[in-house]
């Protein structure tokens, strides 16, 4: 970073899930900024490693952390709060309160959840009326995408509202492994927590119906957590092992590694912000596909460098790996093109809007 960068980095306190050893996108994400940002200032309200009792005794302990810091560091103009719906709303609400009505610092909120729109939405009217008040009275509300900002543009009178994309670097190898096999193997890989609403069951079942034609013909990596016991019940019921690989939780150079060996991503998700792991796919020049949800449509352009389709549409899933079984050439030049696309996403230009959004709130 340039001089002035730092100057306006050490004005911010960032208020995040646990980024070491991370477990989830805004993790992967603040594990981006640290590694750019020299000293940041960082403070954890939550770790996806610990048990629900864990998280309670860290956030009260965050608390007192936030508080002392707030009073000790002078330097400190703006807290930034990554974010997404139900506890983590509540959290960072306490978070918001003291940062704002407290201390009297500029708060900068980002929204990274998938279904914030359905927590509204179904939400009591008592947790609508604290959304809204948070939306009114933050200074910047951050999200990830155009169709995040119309959707937030419309429902709540947001003063300042703005888009940062989510970052990403670029790895030291990329390629395609499948060209240099004599027999064409499909490898898909899925990254993600493992449940209905990332759609890794409704993958689980195209493959079932497609069991016979397709084995030996594709291979699947599975890399996450959640609901692993009904994933390897499911894959030991149907017999899938000569198809699908449970990798378990996967970060660090493993999960570099499958990202480098895999042709293709696939994140058939029916709720999401904007998915690290698709734009972390696109760095590797991977081919992608995914659906018609929160932010994907705008970096993965359908036909062009991958496929999406409606949630839930399993009929349209097994279409979309049939045509790539068939044409491994189209994974290639699909892969290629997501290299090009993902260029705004990469740290020196998220950097950058960063810069801005911080230069201008730090300003007496």
């Amino acid at each position: 970073m340039r001089k002035g960068s730092e100057d306006v980095f050490r004005k911010v306190l960032t208020i995040a899930p646990q980024h070491k050893n991370h477990r989830g996108g805004i993790g992967a994400v603040i594990a981006t900024y640290a590694l750019h940002i020299n000293g940041i200032k960082f403070i954890a309200t939550y770790n996806g490693r610990y048990t629900s009792l864990q998280n309670i005794g860290l956030f009260i302990l965050s608390l007192f952390q936030i508080l002392w810091k707030l009073c000790t560091d002078r330097e400190i103009k703006i807290v930034h709060i990554h974010g997404a719906s139900k506890g983590s709303f509540v959290r960072k609400y306490v978070v918001f309160f003291i940062a704002k009505f407290l201390f009297r610092k500029k708060v900068i909120y980002h929204l990274h959840g998938g279904g914030f729109h359905l927590f509204y939405e179904k939400g009591s009217a008592i947790i609508r009326y604290f959304i809204k008040h948070f939306a009114k009275s933050v200074d910047v509300f951050i999200c990830l995408s155009t169709r995040w900002h119309s959707y937030l543009s419309n429902e709540f009178n947001i003063k300042n509202l703005t888009i940062v994309n989510n970052p990403v670097t670029l790895p030291k190898k990329t390629g395609h492994l499948f060209l240099e096999s004599k027999e064409y193997v499909l490898n898909l890989l899925f990254l993600g927590r493992i449940g209905e609403n990332k759609g890794v069951f409704d993958l689980l079942k195209v493959i079932v119906k497609n069991k016979d034609q397709w084995d030996g013909r594709i291979k699947l990596r599975i890399g996450g957590d959640g609901e692993v016991e009904c994933l390897v019940e499911y894959i030991k019921k149907h017999t899938l092992s000569n198809i699908i690989e449970y990798v378990g939780w996967v970060g660090g150079e493993k999960k570099d590694e499958l990202l480098y060996q895999c042709d293709m991503l696939i994140l058939p998700s029916y709720n999401e912000g904007l998915p690290i792991s698709i734009l972390e796919a696109m760095s590797y020049g991977k081919a992608i596909i995914s659906t018609t949800v929160g932010g994907i449509p705008e970096v993965v352009r359908h036909g062009e460098n991958g496929v999406l389709i409606e949630p839930g549409d399993q009929k349209s899933l097994a279409d979309a790996v049939e045509s790539f079984i068939k044409n491994p050439q189209l994974v290639r030049e699909m892969g290629d093109r997501s290299k090009l696309y993902v260029q705004p996403y990469l740290m020196d230009n998220v950097m950058l809007q960063l810069n801005s959004i911080y230069s201008h709130e730090s300003m007496d």
